[in-house]
């Protein structure tokens, strides 16, 4: 009843694609970013996701203030969709934690802006796409373009991934995201991301001084993680650049 109950939700919130998948899937990530880190007795992940229009990243005039702003909605939807699933899965007699697509950050061991748990790697255990060389998750239909929404959980769901042809995931000889890069953030020869160099080049954060981020960076990762997330994540940042979206040619077919 449960699984139906949240795939009723997924019907009524118009949502593009919803998985679950065993949180043991996601054993394999680094320490204090696993589901049984979060969650203690994590046995289920979901994994739901909405699309950016196409033309959002494509329009030749104010491409960075429509993607910023369509961004931004659907960061607080599915925010909110969580809170919703997760309020239904405790309703059951189960723990269930949102995870959220924008903010709280932390900066992580090696000194990068992320999240508590993988967002990507969860849709991919959950069967919506994998990990595509821009370090996207794409989807056969919806390319890099889609958006997350995640639940961590306590009960144990029965598997439910998308249906049809496996993804096959980028093409070997692909370079457009890697040639794209302004600032040649992305490896082709090995899958790699060096996000904070993408960051530094790609929001734009008016409200917090980038020279007291980097010293709190460095000497109190915690200090810069609560800055970051009081001045510069969802409607305090703009993002100025998405190539390794808008020029991605995987999911042209719908």
């Amino acid at each position: 009843m449960i699984t139906k109950d949240i795939q009723i939700i997924a019907q009524n919130e118009n949502l593009a694609a919803l998985g679950f998948a065993p949180a043991s899937d996601l054993d394999g990530e680094p320490d204090g970013h696993r589901p049984e880190d979060l969650l203690p007795g994590a046995r289920g992940l979901v994994s739901f996701a909405i699309p950016v229009p196409r033309a959002v990243y494509r329009t030749p005039a104010h491409s960075a203030d429509l993607v910023c702003r369509t961004q931004s909605l659907l960061y607080r939807r599915l925010d909110s969709i969580a809170v919703r699933i997760a309020g239904l899965l405790e309703e059951q007699g189960e723990q269930a934690l949102p995870i959220f697509g924008c903010a709280p950050m932390e900066i992580n061991r090696k000194g990068d802006v992320a999240g508590f748990i993988n967002q990507i790697r969860i849709g991919q255990a959950a069967g919506i796409g994998v990990v595509g060389r821009n370090g996207l998750l794409i989807n056969a239909r919806y390319g890099s373009r889609l958006m997350l929404g995640g639940v961590v959980t306590t009960a144990l769901l029965p598997a439910l991934r998308r249906t049809g042809p496996k993804e096959p995931g980028c093409p070997a000889n692909c370079r457009i995201c890697v040639d794209a890069c302004p600032v040649k953030a992305i490896e082709f020869e090995e899958p790699k991301i060096h996000i904070m160099r993408c960051l530094a080049h790609t929001s734009r954060t008016p409200l917090m001084s980038r020279l007291d981020f980097a010293v709190r960076r460095a000497l109190r990762p915690e200090s810069a993680a609560r800055l970051m997330n009081q001045t510069a994540l969802d409607e305090h940042t703009l993002h100025v650049c998405s190539k390794c979206v808008a020029l991605c040619p995987y999911g042209l077919d719908d």
